[in-house]
């Protein structure tokens, strides 16, 4: 669940970088301590998601405070994540755990 991505990236010094989902349901209290994440973001979103708001996860994305973030959407439902998404995630962890 983002959720506890983003509660951990608030609270847990030791995270540098994290790789989240959009694809889950993520209370309206979350917006807030999203805002308070810094760290560098890879969000991936599966566009045609079936049991989650796409705007939502759009919005949440806004609401991150950090200054680099990405967002790689894919065509496809919640289970269609094409095989680059990993091969793409794999490359910002790369370039931000050395």
């Amino acid at each position: 669940m983002i959720s506890i991505g983003i509660r951990l990236a608030v609270v847990e010094p030791r995270i540098v970088a994290a790789g989240l989902f959009a694809g889950s349901f993520v209370p309206r209290t979350m917006f807030e301590e999203a805002r308070q994440v810094t760290i560098p973001l890879h969000v991936l979103l599966q566009w045609d998601d079936e049991g989650n708001d796409r705007q939502a996860a759009l919005d949440l994305f806004d609401a991150f405070g950090s200054k680099e973030k990405t967002l790689h959407a894919n065509m496809g439902g919640h289970t269609g994540v094409p095989q680059f998404a990993g091969e793409d995630a794999a490359g910002f962890f790369a370039r931000h755990l050395r």
